[in-house]
């Protein structure tokens, strides 16, 4: 499996029936795994980024020798810029007793979907063997999620505000870091001399109806 395991696949990301190594359930997930972190990298490093990380993997994992800027990708790290402090917790870490990656909540979209309206690859929305019960809203909520890990709250479109008979213009909206944690592209373009041109772009918030 490269770079996450099984063990990140808990609670809002479980899978059904991957208990056993070797049953179905378990090993088309290991699959998912590989295929869709590969997908993830390539969309927003870009392939020549990504063979250089590539570069640096050996048997799934990142080598411990590997270059700062993709051990500081991996496993977070803080920074200053225009004189503050800024902490980026990494593409996987751990959340009290929790292993938590953007990466998982990626997979487990693609593992579960077939059509989805991102500039990001292809996440989905509806599920595969679908029981009767609806899986949009759980999806959905997966999905807003990863976007907020990826991108923060950044709004779809900009709010107009009017005070005083004055019009402004946020094309933030409620995206006021006051925690100091940025998000994966902040990340990526607070740090662009180590990952220069990549092709991450915004991402759009999706409502409980998948829309």
């Amino acid at each position: 499996m490269l770079y996450i395991d099984k063990t990140y696949f808990i609670r809002k990301l479980a899978v059904p029936n991957t208990n056993e190594p070797t049953s179905d359930a378990s090993i088309d997930l290991e699959m998912s795994i590989d295929r869709y972190v590969t997908q993830f990298l390539q969309e927003t490093l870009g392939n020549v980024l990504n063979a250089d990380l590539e570069f640096y993997t050996t048997d799934g994992e990142l080598q411990i020798d590997a270059p700062q800027k993709w051990l500081n990708l991996f496993d977070g790290c803080s920074y200053d810029k225009d004189g503050k402090l800024y902490t980026w917790r990494g593409l996987r870490y751990t959340n009290g007793a929790f292993q938590v990656s953007i990466m998982a909540n990626y997979v487990y979209l693609n593992h579960f979907s077939q059509t989805f309206n991102s500039s990001l690859g292809q996440i989905v929305i509806e599920g595969k063997n679908a029981t009767n019960a609806d899986s949009t809203p759980h999806l959905v909520d997966v999905y807003n999620e990863f976007v907020e890990m990826y991108q923060g709250n950044h709004c779809n479109h900009p709010i107009r505000q009017y005070r005083n008979g004055v019009t402004f213009v946020d094309y933030f909206g409620t995206n006021s870091n006051n925690s100091g944690y940025v998000s994966y592209l902040q990340f990526l373009k607070d740090n662009e001399a180590d990952y220069p041109n990549v092709p991450a772009q915004y991402l759009e918030f999706q409502n409980s109806f998948g829309l």
